[in-house]
């Protein structure tokens, strides 16, 4: 538990601020190295690629895989499970909205929250989905907390479930078969990802000065087709990853906000630093930007990869249990998907 909660349903204020009081996560037990996954389509011999090229120059040693079959929701309920029970004091019957935010979902009807909730025995009244690429979490906790401070609900639960080692799989198969460079180059990409659930319950803030402060946002749909895929009727997978050119746009455009949103909360920094991770070089890139401590930006991607939406949930997870945090700490988010959107937030604890 990170915040004492109420434990019974009160009146609604329209006067405080969303705060996490839990946040939980889940990860499958298969590690994959990343080593042996170029090894298995031997990308020194049909690419010039280094077999070792993931872990030493992307700076992933290897990810959780799922079972086949696992879908998005055996990845979250388990997640939200554990968010759930590292807040005993917080009665589950008050939780108002859960939003399911992954990339994908259990299926196009009902939503995947509805299967959340039913299996949680959960009783909220906003139960939906939210997608958008990497940057889906983000939003579900941007609409989560408007809810809050609207006076609409006291308590949501946002959760995530990601098996993307669908498409690395995929994108294999397609590279053990032999493609032009030009091709298998818009497709390395997908061999980055990784699996896992997150979730974070928030709460009305007690003191109404903990909680998201702001959200900044911006979008360039131009690069649209940058990074994309879709399931063909036959259930094989196509798109491609041009993960080079989402990670420059996306940070770029990050970069350029990043001094108006110290603006906008009127920091001259932030403590800690919450970063989307597809590998060391977005990582990398986040610490050169002014007002960032170094020492104080959470890493993932190393034994993780890239877990899309999963990410947000899994920093949080790790910053928490640190044992670092102090009250009146200033957190930083920095994430991107593609579409392309980027967008930050200012979160005080």
């Amino acid at each position: 538990m990170i915040n004492s909660v109420r434990t019974s349903r009160q009146s609604l204020s329209h006067d405080s601020k969303a705060e996490i009081i839990s946040v939980g996560t889940f990860l499958p037990d298969q590690r994959v190295s990343s080593d042996s996954i170029l090894e298995e389509f031997q990308s020194d011999r049909r690419y010039g690629l280094p077999s070792n090229w993931l872990s030493v120059d992307m700076g992933i040693n290897e990810r959780r895989m799922a079972p086949d079959g696992f879908r998005p929701s055996d990845l979250a309920i388990p997640a939200a499970r554990d968010a759930l029970e590292a807040c005993p004091q917080l009665d589950p019957n008050l939780i108002d909205a859960v939003i399911f935010c992954g990339i994908e979902r259990d299926q196009p009807e009902p939503a995947t929250a509805h299967i959340i909730q039913n299996e949680l025995g959960l009783q909220a009244h906003h139960v939906f989905d939210v997608a958008n690429a990497c940057f889906g979490f983000v939003d579900g906790l941007k609409i989560a907390t408007a809810l809050i401070e609207a006076g609409v609900i006291n308590y949501a639960l946002v959760v995530t479930g990601e098996t993307s080692t669908k498409i690395l799989k995929a994108a294999v198969e397609r590279l053990k078969k032999g493609l032009p460079l030009s091709a298998a180059k818009n497709i390395f990409g997908a061999l980055s990802l990784g699996d896992a659930g997150g979730a974070v319950i928030l709460a009305r803030s007690k003191d109404k000065k903990s909680g998201f402060q702001i959200f900044n946002q911006r979008c360039d749909s131009s690069q649209v087709k940058r990074c994309h895929y879709q399931v063909r009727s036959d259930g094989s997978i196509e798109g491609q990853m041009q993960m080079a050119h989402i990670v420059a746009r996306g940070f770029k455009l990050n970069k350029a906000m990043f001094g108006e949103t110290l603006d906008l909360l009127g920091w001259n920094g932030v403590d800690w630093a919450l970063t989307h991770q597809t590998g060391k070089r977005t990582y990398q890139q986040v610490l050169t930007l002014q007002s960032i401590n170094k020492g104080n930006a959470v890493r993932t991607y190393p034994e993780l990869a890239n877990i899309t939406t999963a990410t947000l949930p899994m920093c949080l997870k790790k910053l928490y249990r640190s044992g670092n945090l102090k009250k009146g700490d200033r957190i930083g988010g920095l994430f991107a998907g593609s579409g392309l959107v980027s967008g930050q937030f200012g979160y005080v604890v």
